[in-house]
Order: C-alpha cells, then structure tokens, then sequence
C-alpha cells in the first residue's frame, strides 16, 4: 500500500465521521490556529515596519559615523582619506551649537545645525521640502517648530553668546524627517552661516555608508590610523530605542504564539475524540495488515491536515490586512510617542514562512499522542465489543 491510502483514509475519517459535532470541533481546530497564525503574521509586520521606518529616519536625519575634533585639520584630513574609501557614499562637515528663539515673553532652547550645503547630497537631505527660494545664510526650521511657534518669514533668537543680544533671522523653508523631536527643535542652516553665531560649537564630520552595518568596522579603521586625535561614534552605539523595539517583538511573538498553541489543544481534543470513534476501524485496518507505523500515519495526517488548513486561511488572512494597512495607513497613532504618523508595516516573507512552520509544528505535536494511542491499540481490545 502507498502513502495516498493513509491520506485518503485521514481525509475520509476526519470528514465523513458519523457524529457530527467532531467536524464542528474541526471547524473550530481551524479557526483557532488561522486566528492565531494571522495575529503572529500582522503584529511581526508591524514591529517590522516600526523598525524600519525608525531606521529609515533617524539615518536619514544623523549620520552612520561621527567623527570629532578639536582640530577642523584633523576631520579635513579624515575626509582627505576617506575620499577613495570604496565603503563611504559621502562625508560632510558639521557643525552644532544652540540658539534661544523668542516668543513674546517666553524662550526656547533650539538646536542649530550647520551642514554643507555645496554637498549636494546634503542638499537633497535637508532641502528636498524646502521653499524653492532658499537661500544660504537663511534658516530652514522644522516644520513642527514652525507650527508650534507659529512662525512667519523670520524668527528671533539669543544665540549662544555672552553678548546675549536679540537677532532676527529669515526663514529660508521648512523641512520634516518624520521624527517628532527633531522636527520640532532643530534648525538648519549653512556651515559658515552656523560659525558666525556663535564661537561656541562643536564640529564634526559625518560619514554616510553604502552599508551602515560596516560603521564599526570603519571606526575601527580610522582609530588606527588616526589614534587619539579623533573622537568617533556611531549610529549603533545608541540602540536603546531599536532594541526595545526588538525585545518587544519577540515578546509579542511568544504571547501571540501562544494562541496557536492553545489552537492546537483543539486538534488533540479532536484526534483523540476521532481514536474513539474509530477503534473498530482502527481493529479491521490491524486485522488486514495494517502496520502501526501506517496507523500512526493516517491519524498523525489528520493533525497535519487540520493544522495545513488553519495556516493556509490564516496567512490569507494574516497577509491580506497586512497589505491592506501598509496601503491604505488607515490606523493613526500619536505622532509625539510614536514618531510617526500611522501604523507602519513591512512584510517579510521569511518571518511569515517562520510562522507557517510554526503552526504546523504545533499541529503534529498535538496529533502525536492520539495517534500513538490510536497506533497501538491491539485488533482484539478493538474488537471486542463489536
């Protein structure tokens, strides 16, 4: 006998059983393990999608490596050497320092940025939503602060200076990373324009990567040949909020596991129910020359079949309201918690196929034990009755 008749007797137990309250616990078996394959499937995509939209802005706005100095000569030599480096896509002088803006009678303390404007890949950074009429020398400010402020064509300010006297400033354009606190404390202008405000700043220079990853090993490149005279960190020293976000992925991944597991219950109840029902075929198929492998077999397929129909409706499920959200962004969340605006999602195919397994993992391990009971019931115990 081939394998196709244990699965033609799986399939003929499992739906044509003479009560029928067990294809109703069937039924349920595979709804609970879709419920629970879908609910792993949308809430994985979703703390993948916060991961990425996260990273995506904040390496949009800050830069994969820093590197400081006292010295302007040591970051010029820097990126003297850095410019053959086949793993660097740019670098660029920077510069921070703080103003105070005005408002009536009330001050706040903002952050200046002083980038490179003739790096024309700062220029599509920072002047991609600006007013076409930006100038240099003039401010681009956040469009939160704009609107918090209720800035116009000008803004007033103290820059950092002993002096401590009133300026006014012209408001080049407006620019927005998506990312609250940026958005709504930053200011960015020229790097000579940043120089003359104050003689209080830091400079640095910022390297972009073609691969971010390799930001360590670069660090560890330039320690050595630079030494003690620079200064440099990195986009993955700072991780507390990406690794939060990990941690709860996976704690929401083993919660939600759960359910499936719990599903799983249903198809033991099931098999076990169907063992019971079954036992005189369980003597005829022993009495014939039925191994215990192959009933082992033909009650294990049940399990699977159950489980592979649950998994099946609940990746459709699962991937169709995903697709859905990261279309439509119909779901909208506090954008000064959460960074932005709407509940990101981005699909990874691998996380869902880890799912998929899962599921069916889950319903072999709850066929098991019934099927090794159904297995090893003896042709005369069987048929005693009947």
């Amino acid at each position: 006998m081939h394998m196709r008749t244990e699965l033609f007797l799986a399939r003929r137990y499992l739906f044509r059983g003479r009560a029928k309250h067990i294809s109703f616990i069937g039924i349920i078996s595979c709804c609970g393990v879709a419920l629970g394959v879908a609910a792993l499937i949308i809430v994985i995509s979703v703390m993948n999608g916060f991961d990425r939209d996260l990273m995506e802005r904040l390496l949009k706005f800050n830069y994969h490596l820093n590197v400081v100095s006292s010295e302007e000569k040591t970051l010029q030599a820097v990126q003297e050497m850095l410019a053959s480096e086949k793993k660097v896509q740019y670098t660029s002088l920077t510069l921070m320092t703080q103003v105070f803006a005005k408002m009536g009678k009330y001050f706040y303390p903002l952050y200046v940025k002083g980038v490179d404007f003739n790096n024309k890949n700062e220029i599509h950074t920072f002047l991609s939503g600006a007013q076409p009429a930006f100038k240099a020398g003039s401010f681009l400010v956040g469009e939160g602060l704009k609107l918090r402020l209720s800035l116009r064509d000008k803004i007033e300010y103290y820059p950092l200076d002993k002096a401590f006297k009133l300026k006014e400033e012209v408001i080049g354009g407006t620019f927005k990373t998506g990312l609250y606190d940026i958005d709504n404390s930053y200011i960015i202008t020229d790097l000579e324009k940043a120089k003359s405000l104050s003689p209080h700043y830091s400079l640095s220079l910022g390297i972009k990567l073609h691969d971010p990853y390799q930001a360590n090993a670069m660090r560890d490149t330039l320690r050595r040949q630079f030494g003690s005279d620079i200064y440099i960190n990195t986009w993955m020293d700072n991780q507390t909020l990406l690794s939060a976000l990990q941690l709860e992925k996976l704690t929401m991944f083993v919660l939600l596991s759960l359910i499936t597991l719990v599903a799983s219950f249903n198809i033991f109840a099931t098999l076990m129910v169907k063992v019971v029902e079954k036992t005189k075929d369980i003597g005829i198929l022993k009495a014939l020359g039925f191994t215990n492998r192959k009933i082992l077999l033909i009650f294990s397929l049940q399990g699977m079949l159950l489980g592979f129909v649950g998994v099946f409706l609940g990746t459709v499920l699962g991937l169709g309201l995903s697709l859905l959200l990261a279309k439509y962004h119909f779901i909208k969340i506090p954008v000064d918690i959460y960074y932005i605006e709407y509940l990101p999602v981005a699909i990874n195919y691998r996380d869902i196929a880890l799912i998929g397994l899962i599921g069916l993992f889950c319903a072999f391990v709850s066929s098991l034990f019934p099927a090794l009971r159904a297995a090893h019931l003896q042709p005369s115990e069987a048929l005693r009755y009947e």
